[in-house]
């Protein structure tokens, strides 16, 4: 996976921007932005598309900008020239492909059956939209198309919403989703970003599902105590290799695995990746040596660097 769609798959969801006026550009990146999504694709259904680009990068240096709904060679050379990072399409046009390609910017086009992701394939590609989603089938027809393409990952636009964006994410063939949500245009006309970047934060902490997955306690008496926690709660208490659990909320450390001053705090989310990017961008800092993977490369553990109140503190996958 290239850098830019690490990047793309670390935010996990792409707001699908259509900008009538230029002068809301820059608010509105900084809103996305400090709300915890660092991306846009702004699509050329309007002619601000281009100058929007150019306003928002300006704002927003280290934001993700892409130009969306790209279908003739004059709008690649637009967004190119606007400082465009990639190319995304609601079709697949072989020849606005290749076009891109000549150009050496990555292009996400659209599909919407077997037919296209082979046309895809055949043209090198490795990421493409499934679009419209929702009306397409959805999250059950990405799964059926990944079986026999599977080299392909997808980042599906159109339906795509709150109640639905985790299911999305839980497949390993979707690197990020596309999405409308959180772009408010009542809001916008009425240059209430504030509200935007509150919509965008709630669209990130529903995307991450941040928990407190369980307690963990420094003891000299671990099996003791995690029995009496036990009975507290009338949970079964289970031994593992560093500690005695009592139910899912309380662990237990063996002495010689004691975590932090007073102990430490699961924080559960539903990928660490992106919980790990999104926290980094709030400030905090991680023990990268502390970093663990699951059985098929994904990290799925990692500490801050920092402890709270005497307690360190690290994320775990849900």
């Amino acid at each position: 996976m290239s850098n830019l769609l690490k990047k793309i798959h670390n935010i996990g969801i792409v707001p699908v921007i259509a900008l009538e006026n230029v002068e809301d550009a820059a608010p509105l990146a900084k809103a996305l932005s400090n709300g915890g999504l660092p991306v846009a694709e702004v699509t050329y259904r309007t002619d601000a598309a281009h100058d929007s680009m150019i306003e928002m990068r300006k704002a927003c240096p280290d934001m993700v900008i892409g130009a969306g709904t790209v279908i003739t060679k004059d709008q690649v050379d637009s967004a190119i020239e606007a400082g465009a990072e990639f190319i995304v399409s609601p079709g697949l046009n072989p020849e606005i492909v290749k076009y891109c390609q000549e150009k050496d910017i990555p292009i996400i086009p659209g599909v919407a059956n077997a037919s296209d992701i082979e046309v895809a394939i055949s043209l090198g590609l490795e990421l493409v939209k499934f679009f419209p989603a929702e009306p397409l089938g959805g999250l059950k027809m990405i799964s059926a198309l990944s079986a026999p393409y599977s080299s392909i990952k997808f980042m599906p636009t159109g339906g795509i919403n709150a109640k639905n964006i985790n299911d999305y994410l839980a497949n390993p063939k979707i690197i990020a989703c596309g999405g409308t949500w959180m772009i408010d245009k009542k809001a916008i006309a009425n240059k209430d970003f504030d509200k935007i970047e509150k919509l965008t934060k709630e669209a990130v902490n529903n995307m991450l599902n941040i928990n407190i997955k369980h307690v963990g306690i420094n003891s000299e008496n671990s099996k003791e105590i995690a029995d009496a926690y036990g009975k507290l709660l009338q949970k079964d208490v289970k031994e593992a290799p560093k500690s005695y659990f009592a139910g899912n909320l309380i662990e237990v450390m063996k002495p010689e695995y004691n975590k932090g001053t007073k102990g430490h705090i699961a924080i559960g989310v539903d990928n660490c990746d992106r919980a790990k990017r999104y926290f980094e961008e709030l400030g905090y800092e991680f023990d990268e040596s502390t970093i663990k993977y699951d059985d098929k490369g994904r990290m799925n553990f990692i500490y801050f660097k920092d402890e709270i109140g005497e307690f360190a503190i690290h994320l775990a996958n849900n």
